[in-house]
């Protein structure tokens, strides 16, 4: 039944002349294929909280301050609220597939053949007004990524995001007002020697980040959000490039934060690093799910995977599942999970 409600939802946002019609039928081709989470489902086994899709958003024009940054209404690219400082060239996705044609069309069809994660498949066929900002070789910037919320539809917000030779940014992304649903894509291009330090404190149902980093580049992201689930999969590609990850969720009552995690070194010499925490409380769960997958060409890797969980109550739950899956022989990796709980006599100090 959702699958035949979201497929008259697909039909009715059928647009001919929309330049992005051949990329949005690719997605949802890559959706249908897919399907939407099945019951015990491994990837999504332990989201309870099975979020209803409404339809998807309309565009509106709301009254709100300037961002110095990227502003996305109800998931759609808001120009008139942006503000991106020259040399840095921000456009909707729409402008933006002509004009940096074929690396944006390449990229664009690649991560939705390749596409695991049916939330991020479904973002590329019902996003809204997506956009693409390109960070141009030895620029340093810091940015905002603003997420505003203003009705009950689905929210599918888009970016595809490219940082020149030895550009630097960083990038903050908080949410303003509630959505029905949002479930947002990030996709990211690390070129030689580039830094990406992502911030995340918004709040959402559904987000995916996917990024390639390339020779001496660093991808640096740290998840500080109540976001449902994050599917995060990187690839490092060429040699020397480099990713740290962490997160910290601090959740109670019912809520709940899930983490799925691939890291891919598919080059030798480089490096990860992931490090995921949670405090829970009351009825609170979180789940982390983390992958270094290690290629045979990628010799003298380095990697590092470790989750902490610290239960407070009687009825939160953690699970872990860090593993490893390597092809190289020349590899320095490690991997651990805890689970764990305050001794009385530590209460008992802190409390004296």
């Amino acid at each position: 039944m959702a699958m035949n409600v979201l497929e008259t939802d697909w039909v009715e946002l059928l647009d001919p002349k929309d330049p992005l019609l051949p990329y949005r039928k690719k997605g949802w081709d890559r959706f249908q294929a897919i399907g939407l989470p099945r019951p015990k489902q491994e990837a999504f086994q332990y989201v309870v909280k099975k979020q209803d899709l409404p339809k998807p958003a309309r565009k509106k024009t709301v009254s709100a301050s300037p961002t110095n940054g990227i502003a996305f209404v109800d998931g759609f690219f808001e120009e008139t609220l942006s503000q991106i400082p020259s040399p840095m060239v921000c456009l909707p996705l729409e402008s933006a597939i002509r004009s940096y044609g074929l690396f944006l069309q390449n990229r664009y069809s690649l991560i939705l053949k390749s596409e695991m994660d049916p939330y991020a498949a479904l973002n590329g066929a019902l996003h809204g007004r997506g956009a693409f900002l390109y960070i141009p070789p030895q620029c340093k910037a810091a940015l905002h990524l603003v997420q505003i919320h203003t009705s009950d539809a689905m929210a599918t917000p888009r970016l595809h995001l490219y940082l020149g030779k030895n550009a630097e940014l960083h990038l903050t992304q908080i949410s303003q007002g509630a959505s029905g649903f949002c479930n947002s894509v990030i996709d990211v291009v690390l070129d030689s020697g580039a830094k990406l330090s992502f911030l995340d404190e918004a709040e959402g149902h559904y987000q995916a980040l996917r990024a390639t980093v390339k020779r001496d580049a660093q991808l640096k992201g740290v998840f500080l959000g109540k976001t449902l689930r994050h599917s995060l999969k990187i690839e490092l590609a060429e040699e020397n490039s480099e990713a740290a990850l962490y997160g910290l969720s601090q959740l109670e009552k019912d809520a709940e934060s899930h983490f799925h995690v691939c890291v891919e070194h598919a080059a030798p010499h480089t490096r990860s690093r992931q490090h995921f925490k949670s405090v829970l409380k009351d009825l609170s769960r979180f789940s982390f799910e983390g992958k270094i997958y290690v290629h045979p060409e990628a010799q003298k890797t380095e990697a590092y995977q470790l989750n902490n969980n610290l239960i407070l109550s009687d009825e939160a739950s953690a699970y872990a599942k860090p593993n490893l899956e390597i092809f190289a022989d020349d590899v320095r990796a490690s991997h651990g999970a805890t689970v764990g709980q305050l001794e009385e006599e530590e209460v008992f100090y802190l409390r004296s």
